[in-house]
């Protein structure tokens, strides 16, 4: 951790798929990682719901497949040159197969594009997205701002922020982005956004700087002097998001880390601050559970 030896790169051939290639490809060369670009086929419904539905015989998935699977090819030598990289494409639900593929095949990290820009970035990240950052218990790394002219984040970050709830899963991110961090000699920031009269056992302030000095030990990662922490007090649970993307623009950060808790609810929803980041954040965001 965070040594990522393997990447799954769901690919359905899109602006926002060729868009998040840079980042793959930068990634994939600094920990000399394979890349498994994976395409789903997304069949009619009945298919995949249990319904006895006879297909016409003129559908030929299998020739469907291979014809996919020569393109993601071309896509893969294009986008993704000199790298070791295995080609997919699977018959199915797709964030289903992603998933599946991640945890079956002990991928170490999932790389995806989000849908969701522009006026509809408030209201969608893309059902896909969604359900795999809720199913998935790889790190995942999105980027909703990956296709527009605005978007600076370098593919090699140089300046990490790291969002921490201080709850026990926090030194847990926290380590995983010193670790990013020092393979990328990138600089680290911290913040920490406090519901008004939160009340923890230790101030916010010197909670944060245990966490570092307990993250850096217990990694053998050498923190610099540059590495600061920030709090910020929010009066609504929904600011969240909003001031993690004031303070990133702030600090022209070029990667948020965070974590990723899930919360089930009677209708299996994805109830957690993350998303909300995922979606506002002026950068891709790399959340871990």
């Amino acid at each position: 951790m965070p040594v990522f030896s393997s990447i799954l790169f769901p690919v359905d051939f899109s602006d926002r798929s060729r868009a998040a290639a840079p980042f793959v490809l930068s990634l994939a060369q600094r920990y000399e990682a394979s890349v498994i670009v994976l395409h789903a086929i997304q069949p009619p419904p009945p298919l995949y719901a249990g319904m006895n539905t006879v297909y016409p015989e003129t559908i030929d998935f299998s020739g469907i497949q291979q014809d996919l699977e020569v393109q993601l090819r071309a896509f893969a030598d294009a986008e993704l040159p000199k790298l070791d990289v295995k080609c997919v494409v699977e018959l199915g639900d797709p964030a289903s197969i992603i998933t599946q593929y991640a945890d079956a095949n002990q991928v170490g990290l999932i790389a995806m594009p989000t849908h969701g820009y522009g006026a509809f970035r408030r209201a969608l990240l893309g059902s896909v997205t969604a359900k795999v950052l809720h199913d998935s218990k790889t790190p995942v790394w999105t980027s909703a701002h990956a296709p527009e002219p605005s978007h600076r984040a370098h593919p090699k970050p140089r300046h990490i922020l790291v969002a921490l709830d201080l709850k026990p899963e926090s030194q847990h991110v926290l380590e995983f982005a010193l670790e990013l961090a020092a393979d990328a000699e990138a600089t680290v920031e911290m913040v920490h956004v406090a519901p008004e009269g939160e009340i923890t056992p230790l101030n916010p302030e010197n909670r944060m700087q245990q966490l570092l000095d307990e993250a850096a030990r217990e990694k053998q990662v050498p923190v610099s002097e540059t590495t600061e922490a920030e709090v910020q007090v929010m009066s609504n649970g929904n600011d969240i998001a909003r001031l993690v993307r004031e303070v990133s623009l702030r600090k022209r950060i070029d990667l948020v880390v965070t974590g990723r808790g899930v919360i089930q609810s009677a209708f299996g929803g994805f109830r957690t601050h993350a998303y909300g980041i995922i979606r506002e954040a002026p950068c891709p965001v790399l959340s871990v559970l």
